[in-house]
Order: structure tokens, then sequence, then C-alpha cells
């Protein structure tokens, strides 16, 4: 009876007898693999929307619009706008997460630049807003991701952001270029 058991193997090919095994592994090995990327990705996206989360943060639209002429008028105007402002306890910078320490937070500012001019340009986005809490002192932003570049005929998005105390509600907005006109504005989560 063994001795039967030995023949059918022998009567196989030894090529399929090494193979086969390896064939099972890689196959066991590549599902394997093919399960944890879909589940870091998965864990990825949730991480993502805890930290965009809508019960997370405070939203007020802004809306304001500033024009800065560089260089040239006749080459075509930056148009700033300031969009909205949202409070945060948790942001992205460099590719990680940063959760602001115990009583305090990050007001974000979300900014459209639009470039009508012929060239790309690079824009110092924190040189033309500052903050004030409570009326104390005007601060300017801390984070940024300065310079911007902004290419020719384009928009770009990007944020600004100032750490604050989590238990300021209202603050003052100043918008406008560093030597020229400022405008305030009165910003209340």
């Amino acid at each position: 009876m063994m001795k039967d058991k030995l023949g059918i193997l022998n009567s196989f090919p030894k090529v399929i007898l090494i193979a086969t095994p390896i064939i099972l592994v890689s196959l066991a090995l590549f599902l394997i693999g093919k399960r944890d990327f879909f589940t870091s990705n998965q864990q990825a996206a949730g991480d993502k929307e805890k930290v965009l989360s809508a019960e997370a943060r405070l939203t007020k639209e802004i809306g304001k619009e500033i024009i800065l002429e560089v260089g040239n008028p006749e080459e075509g105007r930056i148009r700033y706008v300031l969009d909205s402002a949202e409070v945060l306890k948790e942001i992205v910078v460099k590719g990680q997460a940063v959760t602001a320490v115990r009583g305090r937070a990050f007001l974000i500012l979300n900014l459209k630049i639009s470039n009508e001019r012929k060239n790309g340009i690079q824009i110092n986005t924190r040189d033309f807003v500052r903050l004030s809490s409570l009326g104390e002192e005007w601060t300017a932003p801390e984070i940024h991701n300065d310079p911007v570049e902004v290419q020719a005929i384009s928009t770009k998005f990007t944020r600004i952001g100032f750490p604050v105390n989590e238990s300021d509600k209202q603050f003052k907005l100043k918008i406008g270029k560093i030597d020229g006109d400022k405008e305030e504005i009165d910003l209340t989560f």
C-alpha cells in the first residue's frame, strides 16, 4: 500500500511537486498584502475624516478680497481672497497630524489666490493678514506654506493659521498690504 502511494508521487513530474507549494505560498502572500493595503487606505481615510469632521470644526464664511498690484499693473493683478475661517483642534502639517495642546486651538484661514498675470509668482500669504484676540496685540500667522507659488493665469487654494486660546470666540482680522490701508473684519464663532 505504501509503495503504491510513493509510486503515484514518483509519477508526477518533479517540477509540479516543487512549483505547486511555491505558487500557493506566493498567492497567499499576495492576498494578505492586498488586504493590508485596502485596510490601511481605509484607516487613512478614517483619520482624514476625523481631522476634517464637521463636529470638530467651527466655520465662518468671510469672502473678503483685496487686489495686489505687483510690478506693471497692465500685466494683470493678483486677487487675494480671504474665503473662510475655521477653528480646529487638529491640523495636518507637512503630512503629519498635529493636535493643539490643552486649552488651545488653531484658527485656520482658507485663502484663494488668483493670478491674472502671464507669468507665475511667489507670494508670502502671511504678509497680508493680522489677528487680534480680545483687543490684544496683532499677530502674524504662524502656520503657513510660504512662499506660495501661483502659476500664470490660475488660482491657488491655500491656508494660513494662528494658534489661539480655545476659549476665545471673538477675533479681529486686519487684511491688506503691509505698507497700505488695511480693513478690519470682526470674526465671532
